[in-house]
């Protein structure tokens, strides 16, 4: 089973789950009363308004973008840009906001809400953004919140693969490999906690920016091991079905299709699961089957040449299993080259190579960056820089003790503006190094300080 060097066991309370429900459903309780207690006359001509707001992540600190705010009791709907800012013009009275987005979703949190104060004429301006670390540690956490880190607060519920009855009493494991290892033998951390009389649990204190694996336990049914995606956001949700003894030997039907980021079906791709011998291939449509599939929470992934791999978490429940909808991007290469008798490489790229290989630095990729929300996401989970943010989306590099890092673009001293101004999807890469002094003497020479250097590099500027 798993090894761990740092076990630590904490029951969760029946309430902990219900504290945080009320945590981010309060306003809604209020104006459904104010809303029941008071209903407008419906001779009376609607008041229109015009509502505008910012709804913000505390957790990941930044905007919500595509969030999905809708005013009550009119319906009126709309979407926020990219810096999180929304407008509402609303037939009627707005008595509340609410906002939808699938980040809240994965972090078990549903609806943001915001009530209108009591006898406001104008309500406008508005500021909705989830609660953040600070204020949930304490509502979710028995322990302390660890000092100088923004440990992770993983949780969820156990169910059988009836997908109906609770499991109470199971020990649910979270185990990781820790980001900075203290000797040359992989060591693992881990944290055990037992659901509650509903079948709910909280583990505390995971460490940030890692991929843990999961695995539910009772006396009578498990689960299957799931590993989680890393993530900005230090509150992630994480159901898991498990499979009583007299249910193991039952079978089960997974279905889904394949799609590019364009929504176009993707043809040839393989697709497994885990507890299943064998492959299914993508049909001309885009669609797979994968028949005899054990039940319980499972892993299932999808591969191509020249397509990132996907790993997705899969609940396979008696029954009717709901239909998969899989995306899938193209792993980003750098612009090809006609190959003759041999390739000269430009002094930059063949340089740069031999600094990753080197393990000189730390280096970011394409691919990474672009699974991340923002740059500034992708850059803060690296560990070797801090990251401040700034206006929007801008942000800004400090080194360890809070000085400017050295900025460079394609081999060229830069500054963060040009970097806020860069489209994401321009960076090939990005090299870090915690003090001048370990950086590339062509890159550092004649500087009079030992901040940290940052290294962006465009497709452009790595080309061959």
């Amino acid at each position: 089973m798993m090894h761990s060097r740092l076990a630590r066991s904490a029951h969760v309370l029946h309430n902990s789950a219900l504290r945080w429900l009320a945590l981010v459903t309060v306003s809604l309780v209020g104006v459904r009363a104010a809303n029941a207690q008071s209903s407008p006359d419906s001779s009376a001509p609607l008041k229109r308004e015009t509502i505008r707001g910012v709804v913000f992540d505390s957790l990941a600190f930044e905007p919500l973008v595509s969030a999905f705010v809708v005013a009550r009791p009119s319906g009126q709907s709309t979407t926020t840009d990219s810096l999180g800012r929304f407008t509402l013009l609303t037939e009627g009275e707005v008595r509340e906001v609410q906002v939808y987005h699938d980040a809240l979703d994965r972090m078990g949190m549903g609806a943001l809400g915001l009530a209108r104060p009591a006898r406001a004429e104008n309500w406008t301006n508005l500021y909705v953004a989830t609660p953040s670390l600070a204020t949930l540690w304490p509502q979710l956490c028995e322990s302390k919140r660890p000092r100088g880190t923004r440990s992770v607060i993983i949780m969820g519920s156990a169910r059988l693969s009836d997908n109906v009855t609770r499991v109470a009493g199971a020990k649910v494991i979270v185990q990781w490999l820790p980001l900075v290892q203290k000797g040359d033998t992989p060591e693992y951390e881990s944290v055990e906690v037992l659901t509650d009389s509903i079948g709910n649990y909280v583990a505390c204190e995971v460490e940030e920016y890692v991929e843990p694996s999961l695995i539910a336990l009772s006396s009578e049914a498990q689960s299957g091991v799931v590993n989680m995606s890393s993530d900005v956001r230090p509150i992630r949700r994480m159901d898991l079905i498990l499979v009583p003894a007299e249910a193991a030997a039952q079978r089960a039907t997974v279905r889904g299709k394949v799609i590019a980021g364009s929504g176009a079906p993707l043809r040839g791709f393989a697709v497994t699961i885990d507890g299943r011998d064998g492959q299914a291939m993508t049909d001309v449509d885009g669609t797979f089957l994968l028949d005899s599939v054990p039940l319980g929470s499972r892993m299932l992934y999808v591969r191509a040449i020249g397509f990132t791999p996907v790993g997705q978490i899969v609940e396979v429940v008696e029954g009717e299993n709901a239909t998969l909808t899989i995306p899938v991007s193209k792993t980003v290469e750098l612009e090809g080259v006609r190959v003759t008798e041999k390739v000269v490489l430009r002094r930059d790229r063949s340089e740069f190579e031999l600094r990753r290989r080197a393990g000189l630095g730390r280096f970011l990729d394409s691919t990474a960056i672009m699974r991340a929300p923002s740059v500034r996401a992708a850059i803060q989970m690296q560990q070797v820089v801090n990251v401040q943010a700034e206006r929007g989306t801008e942000f800004t590099i400090l080194g360890q003790n809070g000085c400017r890092a050295h900025i460079f673009l394609d081999g060229t001293a830069s500054d963060i503006e040009m970097i806020n101004r860069l489209p994401r999807a321009n960076i090939a890469s990005i090299e870090f190094y915690r003090s001048a002094a370990f950086a590339p003497p062509r890159f550092v020479a004649g500087m009079t300080d030992t901040c940290a250097v940052a290294i962006f590099w465009t497709k452009y500027g790595l080309r061959p």
